[in-house]
């Protein structure tokens, strides 16, 4: 089973706030994202991963998001295993199917990331604009 690891510039906090009344919508908006995110990623495949998303502020030059997206930013990072090898495998890609599943798909916005964005979703493919980075370690 390979490792595959989600950078994204969207708030995936998994605060485990299902209702507003176990927390703040801030941390209800904050789950929504981190849900949303796994949904897709279940679409192909069941997931085993040992930690939550960690976040961290770091410079993103070179990590693959988009080109405008520049300097020090909150990056969240998620790692998992499939529990098949090729389920987001095509054409010798690996992570090909990730990538078209989580491209576009909506997300909330204005919660706690550091960048300005034009669009709402998990952006995997705008050379300018992508907010998200899927990769097979």
């Amino acid at each position: 089973m390979d490792v595959i690891e989600i950078k994204t510039l969207v708030d995936i906090t998994n605060t485990n706030v299902r209702r507003i009344n176990q927390g703040t919508q801030l941390e209800l908006d904050q789950y929504r994202n981190w849900t949303t995110l796994q949904h897709c990623i279940g679409l192909r495949a069941i997931i085993v991963y040992d930690r939550d998303p960690k976040v961290e502020t770091i410079d993103i030059e070179g990590l693959g998001f988009g080109k405008d997206h520049k300097g020090k930013h909150k990056v969240w990072t998620f790692q998992f295993r499939s529990d098949t090898s090729d389920a987001f495998s095509e054409n010798g890609n690996p992570i090909a199917l990730l990538k078209t599943d989580l491209d576009m798909v909506p997300v909330i916005l204005n919660l706690t990331e550091t960048i300005n964005t034009q669009r709402a979703v998990f952006d995997t493919s705008d050379l300018k604009l992508a907010n998200t980075v899927v990769k097979a370690l």
